[in-house]
């Protein structure tokens, strides 16, 4: 199977991210506003561009995960602290489940590249789903508002990143958050090639009144969005790596790890720990993909009452009880004698 997946998947997978097409008919036109406006290099690996508020705080670039496997991530702050918008997301890319892979397990193509086992979700169910991860920490209540999709500042319908594919469709959801009655706002695209799936996503949290100006800047950076060229060929050289190296680990896997593989996870390793520090390290951001993954495909982890992690089906009540024949109820209360309660680890 894993031959099957890096002969197919793989050609397809690389191919959404082989371009960058920058969307001239995008439905959002932006409004006159008193923003100047700069430039901002992607820091990490050179290989990006956009227009962003001068004044505003802005971190972010490429974040590297393998050969093949590159996620962009803009965060942007304006200067009274009232928007905080971010284009992108570490978010891996998605395979389709089979007999042999469930959803929710990792799809590990070593040293080329981190995928998720998932089933296809529209732009609308990602939105939804992708809110409920990025908001947690900042919003105690979501409540889920009506959004006008024909409004002025409506989203990009087509992607700064992805080319069209056999199936794409994209969604907006808003949500009323408390404390402080702002507003959070997901757009997101999913875009279907063969039998891997990857999303284009904005995002913010701000005041109702700042929701226009949000997504006008949403629209001028997605316009202005532009990859290297010298970058583009660099990932050529990349892609090519990884294809190869996946050969290698293919003829290696039922024998010693060849030197080459080896070489290649080691230099694949040090490019990695070139961006472990931004945002607190890639630990913070793998929690925090690991997060959504598990509300994406409906799975709460727990520990049970030996200490051990257990993943359960997510249900609709509060608690998860187990009992001596690893029978598992969501409930809010004991089912009775001999049930003992699942601690949930986010």
């Amino acid at each position: 199977m894993m031959m099957r997946l890096s002969a197919f998947l793989l050609p397809a997978t690389l191919a959404l991210h082989a371009q960058n097409l920058p969307s001239p008919n995008s439905p959002l036109t932006p409004s006159n506003s008193n923003l100047a406006w700069t430039k901002f290099e992607d820091p990490l690996e050179k290989a990006f561009t956009l227009d962003v508020p001068q004044s505003w705080t802005v971190k972010g670039g490429m974040f590297r995960v393998g050969y093949s496997d590159e996620r962009i991530l803009v965060d942007m702050k304006s200067p009274d602290g009232k928007i905080t918008l971010r284009l992108g997301d570490v978010v891996p890319s998605y395979f389709f489940p089979d007999q042999l892979h469930r959803e929710g397990e990792v799809y590990d193509l070593g040293a080329q590249a981190q995928g998720t086992i998932a089933r296809y979700r529209t732009g609308q169910e990602y939105a939804e789903l992708y809110a409920q991860a990025r908001f947690k920490g900042q919003c105690q209540a979501l409540t889920a508002q009506q959004v006008d999709e024909a409004a002025p500042g409506a989203p990009p319908g087509d992607g700064y990143l992805l080319p069209e594919g056999e199936k794409a469709t994209s969604g907006q959801a808003m949500f009323r958050c408390e404390p402080g009655a702002r507003t959070a706002y997901v757009w997101a695209k999913t875009t279907l090639v063969g039998q891997v799936w990857q999303v284009q996503l904005v995002s913010f949290l701000g005041a109702p009144e700042q929701r226009a100006l949000a997504l006008t800047v949403a629209a001028r950076c997605e316009r202005s969005f532009k990859l290297s060229p010298e970058w583009r060929e660099r990932q050529k050289k990349m892609d090519e790596e990884g294809l190869a190296y996946q050969r290698a680990r293919q003829q290696a896997r039922l024998r010693q790890l060849s030197q080459q593989v080896a070489q290649f996870e080691v230099r694949m390793q040090a490019m990695q720990n070139q961006v472990n520090g931004f945002l607190r390290g890639q630990a913070r951001q793998a929690a925090q993909v690991e997060a959504f993954d598990n509300i994406l495909v409906g799975i709460t982890p727990t520990i049970d009452p030996l200490g051990n992690l257990r993943n359960v089906s997510t249900g609709p009540k509060s608690g998860y009880w187990i009992n001596g024949r690893g029978d598992v109820v969501n409930s809010d209360t004991s089912p009775g004698a001999g049930w003992q309660r699942l601690r949930p680890t986010q």
